[in-house]
């Protein structure tokens, strides 16, 4: 009787510290799981990864094939923004906050990927404007997306002092290293079914929407792109302010005609056009497959000014473009001409 009191009280003991065992192992391992509530499932920890890590691209699964990239290798780039500036990085200059600004962000950070940062500059005072929203402050924290301030000298009352501003190496300089620069307005819209991308126009040294053929020969700029040391190559050499005209005041018009200048010096140099830091401007035909405003393409890339176009230009936008509803008509523009006094 005594043995197997002795034997029996073994066995309660024994079970005893098992249990204590078990029951401090699961004290230091709480995300651990005797019973996995998904059977044949690895186990996964519940804590949520550091936002550098979510904002990179999907790798490779374990079986070493990729599941996530598409079939042509070519339709994504293989680079990942890491939160240093090199060649690359889009622009958006916005004094006065609006709803639709930080949804259209987030879409051209979407659409542009994750190699590309954003920089986006605005007034000292609206900065606490973009600090309320959760989803622009994951990509702040990952710095795809980073905030500047604007000099506290800097007002943007019409688009004189838009070009004025676009025309000062400040902006330019504070950009480097970044050679090709996209910049965008809140009036403008990159959309996402189509088959180009951004980085496919980098040999142009500025590319934007073609303006109205009644209002002469160029580009817009509030969706365009630009080499950043042909920009300071220009304002080395020219002062807006000094140079401009009635034909050329706006600053897209005015840099469009140095570089034609340049271009013109080079012919007569007999400087081969592939040759290095020779001017490379696209044709109307290639401008609009990057963006259009006011001529008619039926897939372009990018978008502007929709508040202006036409009813019937509508509907094929809706099945092409539908991002389009996020545009916001851009406020900085010039007053009406006043009635002449009678």
């Amino acid at each position: 009787m005594d043995d197997k009191r002795r034997k029996s009280r073994s066995i309660l003991l024994t079970a005893f510290v098992v249990l204590v065992i078990l029951w401090i192992f699961k004290l230091s391992h709480p995300q651990f799981s005797f019973f996995p509530a998904h059977g044949g499932h690895e186990l996964t920890s519940t804590t949520p990864e550091p936002a550098e890590n979510q904002v990179k691209e999907n790798g490779a699964s374990r079986s070493g094939k990729w599941k996530t990239r598409p079939a042509n290798p070519q339709a994504l780039s293989t680079d990942v923004f890491n939160g240093t500036i090199t060649n690359k990085a889009a622009v958006i200059i916005e004094t006065r906050f609006r709803t639709n600004i930080i949804p259209l962000i987030l879409h051209f950070s979407s659409v542009l990927g994750y190699s590309w940062p954003i920089i986006i500059y605005t007034a000292p005072e609206s900065l606490g404007e973009f600090s309320t929203s959760a989803a622009l402050a994951h990509y702040v924290k990952s710095k795809t997306i980073q905030i500047r301030t604007l000099p506290q000298t800097v007002f943007f009352t019409n688009s004189d002092s838009v070009s004025k501003f676009m025309t000062d190496k400040w902006i330019w300089e504070d950009l480097a290293p970044a050679e090709h620069i996209l910049t965008f307005q809140s009036d403008s819209m990159l959309c996402s079914n189509a088959a180009r991308s951004v980085d496919d126009f980098f040999e142009y040294d500025l590319i934007g929407a073609p303006i109205k053929p009644e209002a002469g020969k160029g580009y817009n700029s509030g969706l365009s792109l630009r080499k950043r040391s042909t920009v300071l190559r220009i304002l080395e050499e020219w002062d807006w302010k000094e140079t401009k005209t009635d034909e050329d005041r706006f600053e897209d018009r005015w840099y469009l005609n140095k570089m034609k200048m340049l271009q013109e010096r080079q012919t007569v140099a007999g400087i081969s056009p592939n040759d290095a830091g020779i001017i490379n401007l696209p044709s109307i035909e290639v401008a609009r497959t990057f963006s259009v405003e006011a001529i008619d393409y039926p897939h372009p890339l990018g978008v502007r000014q929709v508040h202006k176009w036409e009813e019937k230009q509508l509907a094929p936008l809706e099945e092409w473009c539908p991002e389009y509803k996020l545009c916001r008509e851009d406020p900085t523009i010039d007053p009406p001409p006043k009635d002449p006094p009678k």
